[in-house]
């Protein structure tokens, strides 16, 4: 279950859905707001210009961490000596270890995107945007499974280097 999750990134939006579809049903059994549409406007407003801020933060990160892999995954050893363990790794794992980090990024950005024009949409209204809060609680819960999956191969890259 694990080795699939990792080789499949593109579920992750699959899997957020799922977790905002069953946030909206028990929202619906309970006779509660769908999403944050009661809570303060100076509440909400601050929770998603965070959720950008976050997000936008990790995207760079994310983003500076994918030209730290390709000096890493590119090095060779000096001619005489003996091979590096990251040189081990067939094309294949570097594909896919490359794929993890690039497919973060897009999913961050469109999430700065989402609650930024969340925050302008619902202005100072006393009562929020139920459909514009569910696509942003999609894309967090999407980045966070792929920021896990960042960590992963973070920690896996640092194992096989330092082998």
């Amino acid at each position: 279950m694990w080795r699939w999750f990792l080789l499949h990134p593109s579920a992750d939006f699959g899997w957020a859905a799922l977790a905002v579809l069953l946030w909206l049903g028990i929202a619906l059994l309970a006779r509660q707001p769908l999403m944050l549409e009661n809570v303060d406007p100076g509440a909400r407003r601050t929770l998603f210009q965070t959720l950008a801020t976050l997000a936008g933060a990790t995207a760079g990160l994310t983003l500076t961490s994918v030209s730290m892999l390709i000096n890493v995954l590119g090095k060779k050893a000096a001619p005489g000596q003996r091979e590096l363990p990251l040189e081990k790794l067939s094309a294949t794992h570097r594909r896919q270890i490359g794929e993890v980090f690039l497919f973060a990024i897009p999913g961050l950005g469109l999430l700065v995107v989402a609650a930024l024009v969340t925050v302008i949409l619902e202005g100072d209204a006393v009562t929020g945007l139920w459909i514009p809060q569910a696509l942003v609680f999609v894309l967090a819960f999407a980045s966070v499974l792929a920021l896990l999956r960042v960590a992963w191969a973070l920690r896996r890259v640092l194992a096989i280097a330092t082998a």
